[in-house]
């Protein structure tokens, strides 16, 4: 078959990409390849959905304030959409606390978000104490508040940019890419698991943690791998006050959910690699002894609680600096563009990633925001582009 530009991976950012080629009504035919409809081995469901502007790279505070837009009027952006799921956007803020060590990095970043148009309010300890006092915990010393931030349901996200993207057009085909052909200059065709082959004028490549398997078949490399992330829900004895999504500097987190609780502490010990089983090896214990112990001591309340379920996810995580790659990747290549190793920012970038690499499809470069900082070229001359004092 022939289409206009296909896309490899129909997740949250190959569906936000489709979305946004199919809005614009000069994409011509989409189609998207994705081998699991049901998206069961997903990345994004598993996911925490938070939507923040605490960064320090400039180009993931300006994505961050679109994606955050676009997220509170979704419902709006949809409003000719039949059948869209809620993606219950919460809007109760992000709360990063820090120690004497990071309270420096923590002023600079907020100076920055501050004047990219950020709601970021330094807030010292007492104040913390007094606006939430659950949070207890005697060496924090500063804290961020971006109480226009907040989190959505990942796999709602999910589906309301599929179903859009399929009610303006978009074709989604159930199939695997087994190989990229290409010709001395360009990427012509995909073969595929089904035995079909996909031909294209332009290939955009949204594999996730996939992305680098793929890449390798032009004979490219992208830094990027599969990092599992273990997330767990739990219920607390006490009643605690409203919280936003609360973070420290190790990269523990949790926020409200339902009737409960939802997080976790990333584990910076563990190798590469796609983990089927949780409840064996690394992760056996790795709530009751590291994630637990690190709750309780900065909410005291959370000593007593009843943990009811625990569940993995894969980072795309980019090896070399823990930000997103985009644009061309694969030398002699012109027509085949990525946007992977987004390292846990995923759902809250995509509808800016989405929209960038519709722009870069349609007119070869960036129309809205300047992401050229963020392409291949930092990985070929090894100048990482890292965010400092958060995760």
């Amino acid at each position: 078959m022939k289409t206009s530009i296909a896309i490899i991976g129909g997740g949250i950012m190959g569906s936000a990409t489709a979305y946004f080629l199919a809005r614009s009504g000069q994409a011509g035919s989409i189609t998207v390849i994705e081998p699991d409809p049901t998206y069961a081995d997903a990345t994004t469901p598993q996911g925490a959905g938070g939507i923040r502007q605490q960064f320090s790279v400039p180009e993931n505070i300006a994505m961050s304030g679109f994606s955050l837009d676009f997220y509170k009027s979704f419902a709006r952006q949809m409003i000719d959409i039949p059948d869209m799921p809620d993606i219950n956007f919460r809007e109760q803020g992000y709360l990063l606390v820090v120690t004497s060590n990071g309270e420096e990095t923590l002023r600079r970043n907020q100076e920055l978000q501050s004047g990219l148009g950020a709601k970021a309010e330094l807030i010292d300890y007492p104040e913390i104490r007094r606006r939430f006092p659950s949070i207890q915990r005697s060496d924090i010393v500063l804290g961020c508040h971006t109480p226009d931030d907040g989190w959505i349901d990942p796999s709602a996200g999910l589906w309301g940019f599929r179903r859009a993207a399929t009610h303006l057009g978009v074709d989604y085909r159930k199939a695997g890419v087994m190989a990229i052909n290409t010709s001395d200059t360009a990427v012509t065709s995909l073969q595929l698991d089904t035995g079909e082959m996909v031909e294209a004028d332009f290939f955009i490549n949204t594999a996730g943690p996939w992305v680098a398997s793929l890449a390798s078949m032009t004979g490219a490399h992208l830094p990027v791998v599969p990092m599992c992330r273990v997330q767990h829900f739990w219920k607390c004895s006490r009643e605690l006050e409203p919280l936003p999504l609360v973070k420290d500097e190790s990269g523990m987190f949790f926020r409200p959910e339902g009737a409960g609780f939802a997080g976790g502490r990333p584990s910076f010990d563990i190798e590469p690699g796609f983990v089927d089983d949780i409840y064996t090896g690394f992760f056996a214990n790795y709530f009751e002894e590291t994630v637990w112990p690190m709750l309780a001591s900065l909410v005291p309340s959370f000593e007593e609680l009843s943990l009811l379920r625990s569940w993995a996810g894969h980072y795309a995580q980019n090896t070399l600096d823990g930000n997103m790659i985009i644009g061309k990747y694969s030398p002699g290549h012109d027509n085949i563009i990525t946007a992977c190793g987004f390292s846990g920012h995923g759902i809250m970038h995509a509808p800016a990633v989405g929209r960038a690499l519709s722009e870069l499809a349609l007119t070869g470069r960036y129309q809205s925001l300047d992401l050229e900082r963020m392409e291949i070229g930092r990985v070929h001359r090894n100048e990482p582009y890292a965010e400092a004092g958060i995760k």
